[in-house]
């Protein structure tokens, strides 16, 4: 890298920039004043930008102890100083020097705020706990660093028993690790999660968990000083807190002293430990006197409980309660799985008849060494491997075994991935006539990388797996899905072997994609973010599927929301359309039918009140294969439209965006058909300004009949045009359909 060409841009600036040099290696330094102090920052000179330029600060324990600024293990008398992480900072490499101004300006603030500010200071030293007390003790540690695993769901005073590693390796791994378990109420996934039933407990060792306060965040580097520090933290412990530990811990005569320390800090609690050892049992050395025949060696702490760690890796604690009856554990239904456990999901029972095998080591999760394993039983081990705290339970069975309401009604979340759209089918007639109430995702993938699709079925939401199967072209039931990608009736199934080898041609990451929207669908309806019915599809490149000369659907060509949630209820479905209608009749033979949810909702928008304003929309909804129309929804007043009493002025923008989403979400279903609005009059009548708009609708909409609502205080309107003659429906049915 050109350092004269960054050099050269600091002859003029605010910063003080020199070339210079430390241990024989070219550096640039920085000077700056702050609170009448000298400091000087050094950067090593590179080959290379990747980052933001790091600077070290000089002769840094001249200036006390300062937050983020650490020793460095490479050059004696620098300090480290972090400022954020420089490496996720995007950096304009083909201008330097603009990088090397900016990082300047950041370590100067930094330390500015640390020099002028002794409170800040010592909350972010306080913050740095531990990443401090790790650096500050590191040359008290052994030749082998030891971290141990400790496993009590409490923060307060806990006796803790030791136990050995199973392993001897030098990799600070699990099973190369110390454990420490509470002395009583073992966490008993915890348990088999680490293997204890292989580990031997330390002789004449004691242990505990001691919550510090008040203690001093500078953490000293040699070990008297760190004896001398511990001794004033168990000084300044909570006087229940030192009671405890006087009578449970500390006149127990052993070699071995381990403590588990935490201490609460602006990001939550933070865990480090010592290691207190002597060749002869004594009691614990509560005196400075006591304490010098004992040696002293941090030991790297690893919170190990449920509390802390689902939070940290991503999990959601609150998961951990649900119960999940997983259907399908093949390529998807694995899948699905490991990201349900991975969520914090706390049970999940796994059916599937299926045993694994060879031909899907590619695209499964589970190793080569589980072939022939059933997969239910497998993948469950595999998952309780990995998660300590997941339940799981394995079934041989198939989905339609489980056609029990008792069963069922016992899991907050059914997932079936069969790929067998006849027995999701039978299946959900099931719930249906029964009334099971419990949640369902069906999820299923399309050869030939071509897409996947995964549906959220809410019972008594509107949606259902139905909406899923109803023909685009007649609104009956079909017996393939209207989301799919690829026409049906066609031959989709490779075959190298004779019938027992037939398969669908996909890979893994198609099934791993699908697995993803299920996983998604799942967690958003657990968490409570979802509480309607949804459909959600990813859509791959056609280019495999054509060259097989398979045929695309319609979809296919026009589906542009890959990954996006839509709504699950198509307005065909015979099971989620309404059931009361007020069907309209023109002279010329127009029907257009208003459910009558939807009209008492219009009703609701009445000018009851002197003060209320005009409300109006659009009208969405679809024409029938007889030309009829049905409306679907409508949208309602937004707070950029413009409202008096007597008029109304629509934020086109916004509504239309509503009318283009419905567009979408039906697959091109469902569209603008008109509009509607109030009046402050018992018996509304079209205004002139109404019948001028309507036919500006009408002609900016030639190719379908639009219906116009006009909702009195006491009665409503509805009206059509045609060829600009402006006509009145009346109503003849208020029936059931």
């Amino acid at each position: 890298m050109n350092y004269a060409t960054v050099l050269e841009y600091f002859l003029d600036s605010e910063f003080e920039v020199q070339p210079s040099s430390h241990s024989d290696l070219d550096t640039i330094s920085v000077s700056v004043e702050i609170e009448g102090s000298l400091m000087t920052l050094v950067h090593f000179c590179i080959n290379e930008l990747q980052q933001l330029p790091q600077f070290y600060l000089e002769d840094y324990a001249s200036f006390g102890v300062l937050a983020h600024v650490l020793p460095s293990q490479s050059f004696e008398g620098l300090g480290n100083i972090c400022v954020n992480h420089l490496d996720s900072v995007s950096v304009n490499f083909e201008r330097p020097e603009l990088a090397f101004e900016e990082s300047i300006r950041r370590h100067i603030k930094l330390l500015r705020m640390l020099i002028t500010d002794s409170k800040f200071n010592q909350s972010e030293l306080l913050r740095e706990f531990s990443t401090n007390w790790y650096a500050n003790t590191n040359s008290l540690l052994g030749s082998s660093p030891k971290t141990l695993y400790c496993t009590s769901r409490v923060t307060n005073f806990t006796q803790l028993d030791i136990y050995q590693p199973t392993q001897t390796d030098s990799v600070m791994s699990i099973p190369a690790s110390f454990t420490a378990l509470p002395h009583e109420g073992n966490d008993q996934d915890v348990a088999r999660f680490l293997k204890m039933k292989s580990r031997q407990r330390r002789n004449d060792a004691a242990g505990c968990i001691l919550p510090l306060q008040s203690i001093d965040p500078i953490i000293p580097r040699n070990g008297d000083g760190l004896k001398a520090w511990l001794l004033k933290a168990i000084q300044n412990l909570a006087p229940e807190i030192k009671g405890r530990a006087e009578r449970e811990l500390f006149s127990i005569r052993v070699k071995e002293f381990w403590l588990v320390l935490n201490v609460g800090t602006p990001s939550g609690k933070a865990w480090v430990g010592v290691k207190l050892y002597l060749d002869k049992k004594r009691a614990f050395p509560l005196t400075s006197e006591k304490m010098k025949p004992w040696k002293i060696e941090p030991i790297f702490v690893e919170a190990f409980n449920k509390e802390l760690m689902l939070p940290r890796s991503g999990a959601n604690l609150s998961l951990d309660s649900k119960k999940v009856l997983l259907f399908g554990c093949g390529s998807v239904g694995s899948e699905i799985a490991h990201k349900l456990g991975a969520a914090g999901i706390g049970r999940i029972d796994i059916v599937d008849p299926d045993c694994f095998s060879t031909s899907n080591i590619y695209r499964h999760t589970l190793d080569g060494d589980k072939t022939n394993w059933p997969k239910s039983l497998a993948v469950g081990l595999q998952l309780q491997k990995k998660f300590p705290w997941l339940k799981v339970g394995s079934c041989c069975d198939s989905l339609l075994d489980y056609r029990k309401r008792s069963t069922l009604s016992a899991y907050d979340l059914v997932i079936i991935a069969i790929g067998v759209p006849t027995h999701e089918r039978l299946f959900h007639d099931y719930l249906v006539k029964l009334d099971v109430k419990v949640p369902v995702i069906y999820s299923w993938l399309e050869g030939y990388g071509i897409g996947g699709h995964a549906v959220l079925d809410i019972p008594h939401q509107s949606g259902c797996l139905r909406c899923a199967y109803v023909e685009p072209s007649s609104g009956i039931r079909g017996l393939a899905s209207n989301l799919n990608f690829i026409e049906p009736d066609q031959n989709v199934v490779k075959n190298y072997a004779g019938c027992g080898e037939m398969f669908i041609p996909y890979g893994a990451i198609s099934s791993t994609q699908t697995a993803l929207l299920a996983a998604d669908l799942a967690v958003g309806y657990l968490e409570g973010k979802l509480t309607e019915s949804r459909k959600v599809s990813w859509k791959g490149d056609s280019a495999d599927a054509e060259r097989e000369g398979l045929n695309l659907t319609r979809r296919y060509q026009t589906f542009t929301s890959s990954l996006k949630k839509l709504p699950l209820r198509h307005p065909l479905c015979d099971v989620c359309q309404p059931r009361e209608f007020i069907t309209y009749k023109s002279k010329c033979g127009k029907l257009f039918h208003l459910p009558q949810t939807l009209n008492e909702e219009l009703c609701s928008y009445r000018q009851e009140k002197s003060t209320s304003v005009e409300s109006a929309g659009l009208l969405i909804g679809y024409y029938n294969q007889n030309g009829e129309v049905l409306i679907d929804t409508f949208t309602t007043p937004k707070a950029s439209d413009q409202r008096t009493r007597t008029t109304f002025k629509l934020d086109a923008q916004a509504h239309q965006a509503e009318i283009d989403d419905a567009y979408i979400a039906s697959d091109q279903l469902l569209g603008y058909v008109g509009t509607w609005h109030t009046h402050p009059q018992d018996l509304p009548l079209p205004s002139t300004p109404d019948k001028t708009d309507w036919r500006t609708h009408e002609h900016e909409n030639p190719d379908r009949p639009l219906f116009f609502i006009v909702v009195g205080i006491k009665k409503t309107s509805v009206y059509t045009l045609s060829k600009g003659e402006i006509i009145e429906l009346s109503i003849v049915s208020e029936e059931h359909s």
